[in-house]
């Protein structure tokens, strides 16, 4: 069919019966058919055929197809006003131009016109219902109430049985139900056929997939296309006592405008039962026809495998799927089983934790696999037998511990045993791991077992991955993988557990050598110093460099023996420069010379110089050790190769080589940066112009101001205040003036905060008049959803004695703009609004923070707390209290924690202070810097908790804080061996011990 926009179908045919073709050669009559005749022409000879069908289909909320039928008269509207909408479109572009319509085309836009037509060609149309009809309407009466709920009603999308989703362990709270639905292709086929039904036409849509590839969802997101209808649609999905029973049971009472929901269809279509399976498809199909009970919608899903079962005729036996082949036949939706490339990329930024972790951790695209997959999975792992749960959480602390994703299978089987207690290994068979890999390796709902062999790709010999034969740590045998969700239950669940003696035993033997030093770390900073330098000893045997860093400063019991350090300096590799330095040093205090030497020449003219700030540390160790010559020579090859794409490393390199009197490597890499360096980043551009000028390259720190000024990025307004102040030191005034009349007229406003810093560069540059045009642009158009950035705004725009520009600002009314959920820009906006006398809109922000703000922030809470009860509103924080922030602030940072506790016990909270403390202790975060731990357990003693802050020590050994454990407990003798997985000091051991 041609676009009726271009004119090439004649409309007017609304019926079978000839009366709309009868109303156009009439020249258009008062029915409803020569109404749309009119319009049509209207719209194709006056307007050039517009608005277009997808215009149309827009304002009407419904498909371009249904407006092309409607406008044809294929298709009679079910709605009148979907129509009218359609004719006020029109008359809205009509009036656009100027135009009205006259004479015998007057009506064409007269909406009672319109629904004088509409009711009158309902009622002829209601007027032909067949007998055949009505009787059934009668039998349907008599049944009982209609099937299925209303869709209204319908708001569990568990109950229809969509999968639910993976919930990452540090998912924030408040998530929905089910993740952001990421629409694709074949949502769009469903899409039709779902729309269809709503304007009245009865259909089927199968979605044909794989499992787990997001079938069911797709249905479920369907249905609100239907949800707003009216009349209000149904819903029906039969399943007692049996589906195909409850279907047969109650297809009688099927009415119209009801989705039929036939999830797995087969268990339908067919059932273990002969014949039923037809039975239940006659009658759908029986539904499909009945012009009474129309419109229908039959949602299903089915495996391709039983799809080719229902819908591929048979060669010469008997069809039992006749029926069946004839319901599906053309119905199908594929659904693929992947994510495109650029659909994983966009799950990046889809604000969805799930969505984010399914993105970055889905193989090939299986996205949907792996939402669905997990809490089978989870289900999986917490009914396994002894033996498969014991290889499950020793893979589980392998991958958190730093092992890579191919668990050797040797490992797996020697580290095991230390999970099983003596009656369970006494119970073993001897196939007991053969047996617990099988059940490990079974799918979950599409997506990988819990753990499963990772089959090698054939290839050519030279591109095999090899063992390094002969040497510690080589692991031998195949290689399984853990499913990603139980590696991430893994790293939340058994974070506060230390593996076995077994687990560490079997890792020195038969993991690869980078995950022996990666788990040698992990050991340490657990106390298990046995473990960790037989670990880090291996590694270092295979030329690790971490682990030679580590081995030339080694725990007490091994400090005053140099074998350690002088086995890493005969394996040391030179991929690390820092570690280099580190060895260096190490074998300086333990008075190896020749070594020391031998290592700096080796340093010297082989190490790495593409990362510059770590060249600098070991210019720097090479000049600590005497090695001048050798410094002299890393000097040179650093001038010229060091890599020009780190800004800062260059500054700390140049300094570097000042230090180490390299003054004509200082001008090589100073000319070399001058010329090349990116601009990109206008606060490292600042710098690096510092450390052009401390270097003494002042002429070189001129030419990187000259390009800077003309063509540095400006979309980091702090950042281009920065350079200003590095300009105007280095005294580019010139250059200043120039990049400041740049920055005020073009930098963008989209980060206040930045904006602040930019505008106090320009005013102590003196910059009045830039600083001008900065202003009054950020006062009228800076955003208002970072309270906290427009608080400092405000305050910079007060400071800089530009009152106007700070009244415009307010004038925006950012105290009912900002957003809530970031407490701590809340409480600082709420301060810049006292602070610039702005009482009335501080109450407002105030009244709205402490009703409605999230409490999942401990230092915003604190913060806006503090703010509060410093400006004397003692109600407002009173408000606050009572919602009990200590009961709902989150634990992942400890040294927020720590401050709200201060701020509780301050505002004489002590109740909520005792609770929050009993939170945390057995809960906080221990994966953040020590400085936060330490921040709270101060806070928890001032506050006399001293038995929770006993607590809180005990867990730090199993966090990887066993210094920090031995700081606060204060006994380092008692460890000076170290200790036991179990806690236990460790019995004395020394080199000679080690394998």
């Amino acid at each position: 069919m041609v676009a009726l926009g271009s004119g090439g179908v004649r409309p007017g045919r609304l019926d079978r019966g000839g009366r709309g073709g009868q109303d156009m050669d009439q020249g258009g009559g008062a029915g409803f058919s020569g109404l749309v005749a009119k319009l049509w022409m209207f719209r194709a000879r006056l307007l050039g055929g517009e608005p277009s069908d997808r215009a149309l289909a827009r304002a009407a909320r419904v498909s371009p197809t249904t407006i092309g039928k409607w406008l044809s008269g294929e298709q009679f509207p079910q709605d009148d006003g979907q129509f009218l909408a359609v004719v006020r479109a029109v008359a809205a572009e009509a009036a656009a131009r100027g135009m009205t319509p006259a004479g015998r085309a007057a009506g064409v836009l007269d909406e009672d016109r319109w629904r004088t037509a509409y009711r009158a060609e309902n009622q002829r149309r209601a007027g032909v219902v067949s007998v055949a009809v009505q009787r059934a309407r009668a039998g349907r009466a008599l049944a009982g109430p209609p099937a299925g709920w209303l869709l209204g009603e319908v708001r569990d999308p568990f109950a229809l049985e969509v999968h639910r989703p993976v919930q990452p362990e540090d998912a924030p709270a408040g998530l929905p139900e089910l993740p952001a639905y990421v629409p694709r292709g074949h949502d769009a086929e469903l899409a039709g056929v779902v729309r269809a039904a709503a304007e009245g036409r009865s259909g089927v849509a199968v979605l044909v997939g794989g499992s787990s590839t997001g079938k069911t969802r797709a249905c479920w997101e369907a249905l609100g296309l239907l949800r707003d209808q009216e009349p209000e649609w149904r819903l029906w999905h039969p399943i007692d006592p049996s589906r195909p029973d409850a279907a047969l049971a109650e297809l009688p009472r099927i009415g119209p405008r009801t989705v039929v929901w036939l999830n797995e269809a087969q268990l339908y279509l067919d059932p273990a039962e002969p014949g039923l399976g037809e039975r239940v498809v006659a009658g759908l199909r029986q539904l499909l026809r009945d012009p009474g009970r129309a419109p229908v919608l039959v949602l299903a899903s089915l495996w391709q495998e039983f799809w080719d079962t229902l819908t591929v005729r048979p060669d010469g036996d008997a069809d039992l799927h006749a029926q069946a082949r004839e319901l599906l036949a053309g119905r199908d939706i594929t659904v693929p089983a992947a994510f495109t490339a650029e659909q994983v990329a966009g799950l990046a930024g889809a604000g969805d934790a799930r969505l984010v972790l399914a993105g970055r951790s889905a193989a090939d695209g299986q996205v949907v696999q792996f939402l669905a997959g997990a809490p089978e999975l989870e289900a999986r792992y917490r009914n396994a037998p002894s033996a498969a749960r014991a290889v499950i959480d020793a893979a589980m602390d392998a991958r958190r511990l730093g092992v890579g994703i191919g668990l050797p299978r040797a490992f797996l089987e020697h580290a095991a045993d230390g999970y099983l207690t003596d009656d369970e290994w006494d119970g073993l068979r001897e196939d007991w791991l053969e047996q617990a890999l099988a059940y490990t390796a079974r799918s979950c709902k599409g997506a990988r077992g819990p753990l499963t062999l990772i089959r090698p790709r054939p290839g050519p010999p030279a591109l095999r991955p090899r063992d390094p034969a002969g040497q510690p740590g080589a692991p031998s045998g195949p290689g399984y993988r853990l499913a990603d969700w139980l590696d991430q239950h893994g790293r939340a669940r058994r974070a506060g557990l230390i593996p076995p003696a077994q687990f560490w035993a079997a890792a020195a033997v038969y993991t690869l050598p980078g995950d022996q030093a990666a788990l040698g770390d992990a050991a340490a900073a657990r106390g298990l110093y046995r473990a960790a330098a037989q670990l880090h000893k291996n590694a270092a045997a295979c030329g690790d460099p971490r682990a030679a860093a580590w081995l030339a400063q080694p725990p007490p019991c091994l400090r005053t023996d140099p074998r350690p350090t002088h086995w890493a300096a005969a394996h040391a590799s030179l991929d690390d420069p820092r570690g280099v330095a580190v060895l260096l040093d190490g074998l300086r205090k333990a008075g190896g010379g020749e070594q020391v030497a031998a290592l700096a020449v080796r340093a010297a003219a082989h190490a790495p110089v593409d990362d510059p700030a770590a060249v600098a540390v070991l210019l720097d160790g090479l000049r600590k050790a005497g090695m001048r010559e050798q410094a002299a020579v890393l000097a040179v090859r650093a001038a010229a190769h060091a890599s020009l794409d780190d800004l800062f490393g260059l500054a700390v390199l140049l300094d570097g080589l000042r230090k180490a009197g390299a003054g004509q490597q200082v001008a090589a890499l100073a000319a070399r940066a001058a010329a090349h360096a990116s601009l990109d980043d206008p606060g490292l551009v600042s710098v690096l112009l510092r450390g052009l000028w401390g270097a003494g390259a002042e002429r070189q720190a001129a030419v990187l101001a000259a390009r800077a000024t003309v063509h540095v990025a400006l979309d980091d307004p702090g950042g281009v205040g920065w350079l200003l102040e590095a300009l105007r030191a280095a005294g580019a005034e010139q250059q200043a003036a120039v990049l400041a009349a740049r920055a005020a007229a073009h930098a963008p406003l989209d980060d206040p905060g930045a904006v602040a810093v930019l505008l106090d560069g320009l005013r102590k540059a003196g910059m009045g008049e830039q600083a001008a045009v900065l202003a009054a642009r950020a006062a009228a158009h800076a955003p208002l959803n970072d309270p906290g950035g427009v608080g400092v705004l405000l305050d910079g725009l007060r400071t800089a004695g530009m009152g106007e520009q700070a009244a415009a600002l307010a004038a925006r009314d950012p105290a009912v703009h900002a957003p809530l959920d970031d407490l701590r820009g809340v409480a600082v906006l709420l301060d810049k609004l006292r602070k610039a006398g702005m009482g009335l809109q501080a109450a407002m922000l105030a009244a709205r923070a402490v009703v409605l703000a999230p409490l999942d922030d401990p230092y915003g809470v604190a913060w806006l707390l503090n703010g509060l009860r410093g400006a004397g509103a003692e109600q407002q924080a009173a408000a606050l209290l009572a919602r009990d922030p200590a009961a709902h602030v989150a634990l992942d940072d400890p040294g927020g924690v720590g401050i709200l506790l201060g701020k509780l016990r301050a505002a004489s909270a002590q109740q909520q202070a005792a609770a929050l403390a009993a939170r945390a202790a057995a809960y906080a975060s221990l994966d953040k810097p020590a400085g936060g731990v330490i921040h709270l357990l101060d806070r928890l003693r001032a506050a006399s908790a001293h038995q929770q802050a006993a607590v809180l020590v005990g867990r730090l050994p199993a966090a990887g804080m066993f210094d920090l454990f031995l700081e606060q407990e204060r006994r380092p003798d008692q460890f000076r061996f170290g200790r036991e997985p179990d806690g236990t000091p460790a019995t004395p051991w020394d080199w000679d011990d080690l394998d």
